[in-house]
């Protein structure tokens, strides 16, 4: 049964990923984030109109304290209902049921294939010269002002965004999976919702969302620092200047005010020995080379490379491991 347990969690692994890859995201009016996009969106409301005829000092301590209590009661709630969900099928249905509805949870959580493709679609109108239509793109994956920045600072804002979504949107949602299973997945996925959505340092979101950005900065860090290797392993790989990753990642990666981000992105900066900048934010690396469009499809090659290194190299055998320690049965009741 051991044996067992652990072949259908890997065929889990892969049948989410092959999803990914094939098929992509599933439509928004049955996306599980989505659905807790709405959720977020429709209890922060709340919160702020209950708070908005009270006094500051008080106004402050309610929305931290209703804050902090959507954060963690979400959170549990939809990792316990993904885990009754996917038991439920493994009762009533069967095994291949199970895997097949617990593989298209598990994509819900991560992305592979999205991210690239938006990149790649700014590549094609940064080719074309349209620079207009390359920063509408980027601003919907980026915080910053895009409406006027050049052709290096929107490479410069891509290359970002694929090092950290690295962290973000792969290795932290599987890692958490390797642990926990679909629960733990789905789990880091909420949480990760939760901090895109409300856990801003404007005077609106400043105290609702206090607890999301705690929640995120801890369980990303531990994947945000195990990204080091395999990024670094990767752009080896690829022939790119590890050696100078190693060097700016030790330089640079405190820079950013993020707690997390820093890593995969300087990392990337010294593999490529280019110099990414969020304009009076922070500065990562050294220009060495300039920021070209081949540079920008250079670090797509090293995520998905690191990716693979990633679940071969670590969480496959981390899977074995808690099996062999009958983890797996004891989560699963089984």
């Amino acid at each position: 049964m051991p044996l067992e347990i652990v072949i259908e969690i890997v065929s889990i692994l892969f049948i989410a990923t092959l999803m990914d890859i094939t098929i992509g995201e599933p439509p928004n009016r049955i996306h599980p984030v989505v659905l807790i996009g709405r959720i977020i969106i429709f209890f922060t409301k709340m919160i702020k109109n209950a708070s908005r005829y009270r006094k500051e000092k008080e106004k402050e301590n309610f929305e931290k304290v209703m804050g902090s209590i959507l954060a963690s009661g979400l959170t549990v709630m939809v990792s316990v209902v993904v885990y009754y969900i996917s038991m439920q099928s493994l009762v009533l249905l069967g095994t291949i049921f199970f895997v097949i509805v617990s593989a298209a949870i598990l994509k819900t959580t991560f992305s592979i294939k999205a991210m690239d493709n938006h990149i790649k679609e700014i590549l094609v109108e940064l080719d074309k010269n349209d620079l207009d239509k390359a920063r509408k793109n980027l601003s919907k994956i980026v915080s910053r002002d895009t409406r006027n920045l050049s052709e290096s600072r929107i490479l410069s804002g891509c290359i970002e965004c694929v090092a950290e979504s690295f962290v973000d949107g792969i290795l932290s949602p599987l890692f958490y999976y390797g642990l926990l299973g679909i629960p733990g997945s789905m789990m880091y996925r909420t949480i990760n919702t939760l901090d895109s959505m409300i856990a801003y340092k404007d005077d609106y979101y400043n105290k609702v969302g206090w607890m999301s950005a705690k929640l995120d900065t801890i369980i990303n860090a531990i994947p945000a620092r195990l990204s080091s290797v395999f990024l670094i392993a990767s752009i080896m790989v690829c022939g790119q200047d590890w050696k100078n990753a190693i060097k700016i990642f030790k330089r640079d990666y405190k820079n950013t005010e993020s707690f997390n981000a820093g890593v995969p992105m300087s990392i990337m900066a010294g593999g490529l020995n280019i110099q990414l900048e969020k304009i009076d934010h922070y500065k990562l690396g050294d220009m060495k080379e300039q920021l070209t469009i081949q540079k920008c499809k250079t670090s797509l090659k090293i995520t998905t490379v690191a990716t693979l290194i990633f679940i071969i190299s670590f969480l496959i055998p981390v899977i074995m491991i808690l099996n062999y320690f009958n983890w797996w049965t004891l989560l699963f009741g089984i």
